[in-house]
């Protein structure tokens, strides 16, 4: 929780007091890949709780994205945002379209029965 959480938050925090962009992209994209990873994580947990070492890799990892000695979240996030591109437009489509089946039922007025 320290290192994956508090620290990135309290730096990303002092990132917004600055004036410079650079420190707000790296802590952005620290963000983004950190929130991908936990999504993806929590279904596959019941099969990484079985692999020697996870968690140890885990914390390793999540230092390496976090620490601006090491810019990890930039590394990763500058190697794969064609693919996060890809599959965010996919979610969006889908969000679309339940979205609008929603709207379309909400919108049709009920048929009331005579009894």
């Amino acid at each position: 929780m320290t290192f994956g959480v508090m620290y990135p938050a309290y730096s990303s925090y002092k990132a917004i007091k600055t004036i410079e962009k650079e420190d707000d992209i790296q802590w952005l994209c620290y963000w983004v890949i950190f929130g991908l990873f936990t999504f993806i994580e929590f279904f596959l947990d019941i099969v990484l709780m079985w692999v020697p070492l996870y968690q140890e890799l885990k914390l390793a990892f999540i230092i390496w994205l976090a620490l601006p000695q090491t810019k990890g979240a930039l590394f990763v996030w500058q190697r794969s945002k064609d693919t996060i591109d890809k599959w965010l437009i996919k979610v969006e489509e889908q969000v679309g379209k339940i979205t609008a089946a929603t709207t379309a039922a909400e919108s049709k007025p009920e048929e009331k029965k005579d009894s």
